[in-house]
């Protein structure tokens, strides 16, 4: 049985190509600034503009040399208290999204800093993944958000 090729430095540099050269209706991406180290692994930061609204988010992507995978992660601030009460409901909720959480250990001026985070796979990659995983990132931080909201 033939082995699968592992991605190597090439892959990376085009996952990354597609990524700039991504358009979407409702938002811009902007590299804020980029490590690609010898090794090859990959670590971007996008600044993402809402054309609708003067909102702003910072959009972290991680490629791997050798792996499968893009991994992307936005972050997410929360009330320590409410954290305290929420948090399986929160987990609850990214799970339906298929999004992994990941809190700081300890909170910093009374929040809990979290980063939301979900994966592609490399092999499948394109234009057309990156959006509908980006926007299922969004869709999952839109509902903790409104869950969250007081009523």
């Amino acid at each position: 049985m033939k082995e699968k090729r592992r991605p190597d430095r090439a892959d990376i540099e085009a996952v990354r190509n597609q990524i700039l050269d991504f358009a979407c209706a409702k938002h811009d991406f902007k590299l804020e600034s980029e490590e690609f180290p010898f090794d090859g692994n990959w670590n971007g930061v996008f600044l993402v503009k809402f054309r609708d609204n003067f909102e702003e988010d910072k959009l972290y992507s991680e490629v791997p040399l050798g792996e499968h995978f893009i991994r992307f992660g936005l972050d997410l601030e929360v009330d320590e208290e409410v954290w305290r009460k929420s948090h399986e409901d929160i987990l609850r909720e990214a799970s339906g999204y298929d999004v992994a959480i990941y809190p700081s250990h300890a909170p910093d001026e009374g929040k809990r800093r979290c980063r939301l985070s979900i994966r592609a796979w490399v092999p499948n990659f394109g234009q057309r993944i990156f959006g509908l995983t980006f926007s299922n990132l969004m869709d999952c931080k839109k509902a903790i958000l409104s869950m969250l909201a007081p009523e």
